[in-house]
């Protein structure tokens, strides 16, 4: 019972960050500034969604992150954006407390990792067990699952400035991909 009163916060949570990663791909550079008035996201193109209405109020204030990469792996295409601690606050509002892969509770974490999966024909994947890996420029691992939201898959990590390996693995019933990329931390 207690992860399905999870699954319903978690659910409210994701209504509040919207389709973050939607069409962020064609409004948004490779730096995750907007090139539109509506930021980095696309509420607008949300199934189900419109402009009116509170749903589009609260998609319109939900964080942004910042898009640090895109890719595709096999025919799937990953979209990372990276959320400050004050961002992943906002979006986990209502959830203090709680325990669900991903969170940290440690009290070290800084920022909230996430990674958006499409396949070929652009189907966000859904019920999908995602992990990450992150190697710090001290050589530290990070190992850690995530949480499904909003149709993308989040964990907090911990970084500082310095160049990080990131290793993501994605298994979708018998279909898995695995990706390796750097990012650095200014």
């Amino acid at each position: 019972m207690i992860w399905k009163k999870n699954a319903l916060y978690l659910t409210f949570a994701c209504a509040l960050i919207g389709a973050s990663h939607g069409n962020a791909l064609a409004e948004s550079g490779a730096d995750g500034k907007s090139g539109g008035n509506h930021g980095a996201m696309s509420h607008g193109n949300m199934p189900g969604n419109s402009h009116e209405g509170p749903a589009a109020a609260a998609a319109s204030t939900a964080p942004q992150g910042v898009l640090i990469r895109e890719s595709k792996v096999q025919d799937l295409s990953f979209v990372y954006r990276l959320y400050s601690w004050g961002e992943r606050n906002i979006m986990m509002k209502g959830m203090e407390g709680m325990v669900m892969p991903g969170m940290d509770a440690s009290g070290k974490a800084t920022n909230h990792l996430m990674v958006f999966i499409r396949d070929g024909a652009g189907t966000e994947l859904a019920d999908g067990k995602v992990g990450f890996i992150l190697i710090g420029p001290d050589k530290a691992e990070q190992k850690t699952l995530t949480m499904g939201m909003s149709g993308g898959y989040g964990a907090d990590v911990a970084l500082k400035a310095g160049t990080y390996t990131i290793k993501t693995k994605a298994k979708f019933g018998d279909r898995s991909a695995v990706e390796e990329f750097n990012y650095t931390v200014k």
